[in-house]
């Protein structure tokens, strides 16, 4: 864990102690509303409605991977939460303008399908510091267990979010007409925000002199994070393809050759889909704090490649879908759940730079998304839609194996250390 001096141990202590008891880590859950509501229109009905338009998957799953690109670059922006006004107001800021940009580009999808999606991407880059201020929230109020309490909570309601949002999305995009969709939309990510105003939190440094000194500390703390042999497994587990999801952005496209209809691409990439992944990122809620959340992450990667073998093997119908999406969706909860338990291990104490610090480790491990999502569009164009999961399933196996590679030499090292000190 980082070592800092103790009066920058955490933004913790700067909170009155009648307010230590708000937040509890379930709150957490509502955090990541306006992210996940964005996310999820990306995900299903983008690209839904882009193979309707009668775009390719493959040329789909590069649209898709260049609006998910600011998923690996926001850290250059997100320092902004950090500095002037409170991470809480930064988030409804924020949330209102990537709203507005997502009703501007739900208008012109059908006639200006290139500006619609240019509009994404600059929308998208304004929402992820939604989540930079959040993630920043989380790590300035809560101790270290309650951290890995509240990632579970939040990672749990992003993927709910994400998972309904983008069928309700679907469902008023086809239904109803455009500027009326558009504005359920936009209120859909600007509203949840507000729920940020409930969490007690400092005032931020704006004088010019002490600005300068937090710009010192973060950055110390920023190398101490990035630059340590104690950071470098949960590093490389970030970048890494394992419980990337990637293939979700492609399932809802892929439907039409499962002879899917629309109405189960609305199920289970929606109702049925945020259940799942509910279901599976809060499993991670019961797992004990104090397990180790780089292995719990890669044993999840293992669990998520089973499905990806299921569906690469099984013939193409639409209950093999069901059944093999359902558990992808289930196991990608769980991945993204430890994801972030892996984030927060990583980042170690709160410091000055929680927030730069997180979306750091947030854009790495977003990384994974955007090329694995590449990947997986030119494996569709090169080996049909099988190759899709294969691809996934590859993906999640390589990593898992590497880390039950690690867990054994730490484990033959640690033997051999009693071994030596017995002798």
């Amino acid at each position: 864990m980082l070592e800092v001096p103790a009066s920058e141990e955490s933004d913790v202590a700067k909170v009155p102690a009648a307010a230590r008891r708000w937040p509890q880590p379930w709150i957490f859950v509502l955090m990541p509303l306006p992210f996940g509501i964005f996310q999820g229109y990306i995900q299903t009905p983008l690209p839904y409605l882009l193979r309707q338009m009668g775009y390719t998957v493959d040329r789909i799953g590069s649209m898709v991977a260049f609006v998910l690109l600011p998923m690996a670059l926001y850290f250059l922006w997100s320092p902004v939460v950090d500095f002037w006004l409170r991470r809480r107001t930064w988030m409804i800021v924020f949330a209102a303008l990537s709203g507005a940009a997502l009703f501007t580009s739900i208008l012109l999808l059908p006639r200006h399908t290139e500006l619609a999606t240019s509009l994404l991407f600059g929308g998208f880059c304004l929402n992820l510091l939604t989540t930079a201020a959040g993630g920043g929230i989380l790590a300035t109020t809560l101790d270290e267990q309650g951290k890995a309490k509240g990632a579970a909570w939040m990672q749990g309601g992003m993927l709910t979010a994400s998972a309904l949002g983008g069928a309700a999305l679907l469902y008023f995009s086809k239904r109803m007409p455009l500027p009326v969709a558009g504005t359920i939309a936009a209120l859909m990510v600007a509203l949840p925000a507000t729920i940020a105003l409930t969490i007690p939190e400092p005032a931020p440094e704006t004088a010019t002199k002490e600005l300068l000194k937090t710009c010192r500390t973060m950055g110390r703390e920023i190398r101490e994070t990035l630059f340590s042999w104690k950071s470098l497994p949960g590093l490389l587990l970030l970048v890494s393809p394992v419980g990337s999801g990637s293939a979700q952005s492609l399932f809802a496209a892929m439907a039409k050759d499962y002879q899917v209809s629309e109405h189960g691409v609305m199920l289970l990439n929606g109702l049925l889909g945020g259940v799942l992944m509910m279901l599976g990122a809060f499993a991670a809620v019961i797992v004990p704090a104090h397990w180790d959340r780089r292995i719990a992450y890669g044993a999840a990667g293992f669990a998520c490649s089973l499905s990806g073998i299921y569906l690469a093997l099984a013939p193409m119908t639409p209950m093999v879908y069901f059944l093999g999406v359902g558990f992808y969706l289930l196991t990608t909860g769980l991945c993204y759940a430890f994801f972030l338990g892996v984030v927060m291990y990583t980042l170690g104490a709160a410091g000055q730079s929680a927030s730069s610090r997180y979306t750091i480790l947030v854009s790495l491990g977003n990384l994974p998304v955007v090329y694995m999502t590449k990947v997986e569009g030119w494996g569709f164009g090169m080996l049909g839609p099988k190759g899709v999961p294969a691809l996934d399933a590859a993906g999640n196996l390589l990593v898992a194996l590497c880390v039950a590679v690690w867990v054994g030499s730490q484990a033959m090292g640690r033997k051999r250390i009693v071994l030596d000190a017995e002798l």
